[in-house]
């Protein structure tokens, strides 16, 4: 009984956390423009994102540096055409390599390439290194996608299950986190956190098996590895900023941060997810 009334009160006293109100609100916003989206279909949620991940990339390259060089600028610039074309020739299915390789790529390997080039250029660390073709690689993956037959409620899928991961471990670890999992990376996650994260990823993931036409055991197992590629990149992006000493990737988004704050577990899930239906796992 004890225990039930201080669970009341910890969740209580989390409703009149600012940081909690602000995450809510955001988060329902964003829930609501994402089905907006939705709705639309293509082409326009593609070109939405390609132009959405331009700023994503202005928003890391603006971390790595105080003050944005004239070749970064170039680089975002670049990025971006390569994102429009890639977008474009994905919409009309136009294939511009008919040999030996598709657009998918072709034109990830054009923007790795420079942007290892530039990484290298810049002595960048392996953290930055990983961050920033990882940041390409969900790009791409994500356009791929979007055009693939039922990509839509691929995608839906994927943003369900990262937002369920997402609050329920903050959720959790506010109400029960003791044992700080990883403290030298992120001080705020918890392994009690991480743990009820993780159950409810798995469990709503059987919940909507239908988005992806899954039996029971592909659910719970897509689940699982969902969660775990959830939190690997929300990990990826703390020891990032953690290395260049910033706790959030912008403000932006009220509760949550900067756009990669906000997005870094899709950096891992949508090339994973991508993967997975391309060899049809």
């Amino acid at each position: 009984m004890v225990g039930i009334i201080k669970l009341f009160k910890n969740m209580i006293s989390i409703t009149n956390v600012q940081e909690f109100r602000q995450r809510f609100i955001s988060t329902t916003i964003l829930s609501f423009f994402f089905l907006f989206l939705i709705l639309l279909g293509n082409p326009f949620v593609s070109i939405f994102f390609s132009i959405f991940f331009s700023f994503v990339f202005f928003e890391y390259e603006k971390l790595t540096s105080k003050i944005l060089q004239k070749l970064q600028v170039f680089k975002i610039l670049f990025l971006q055409v390569i994102f429009l074309f890639f977008t474009i020739f994905e919409i009309y299915e136009i294939e511009i390599v008919y040999l030996f390789f598709n657009n998918y790529i072709t034109c990830l390997f054009i923007a790795v390439f420079f942007n290892i080039i530039f990484l290298f250029y810049n002595k960048s660390n392996f953290i930055n290194f990983i961050l920033s073709n990882l940041i390409i690689l969900s790009f791409f993956a994500l356009i791929a996608i979007l055009n693939f037959q039922n990509g839509l409620y691929t995608v839906l899928y994927a943003v369900i299950l990262v937002s369920t991961m997402d609050i329920f471990a903050y959720l959790g670890g506010k109400l029960f986190g003791k044992r700080k999992i990883i403290p030298t990376i992120s001080k705020g996650k918890t392994i009690e956190g991480t743990i009820i994260g993780f159950a409810s990823t798995i469990f709503i993931s059987y919940l909507i098996k239908d988005l992806m036409n899954f039996n029971v055991l592909y659910s719970l197992i897509y689940g699982f590895f969902i969660g775990v590629l959830a939190f690997s990149g929300d990990l990826l992006e703390s020891a990032f900023k953690r290395k260049i000493g910033v706790k959030d990737s912008g403000n932006l988004i009220p509760g949550h941060g900067g756009l990669m704050d906000r997005f870094d577990g899709y950096f891992v899930v949508i090339p994973f997810l991508y993967i997975s239906i391309t060899l049809k796992l």
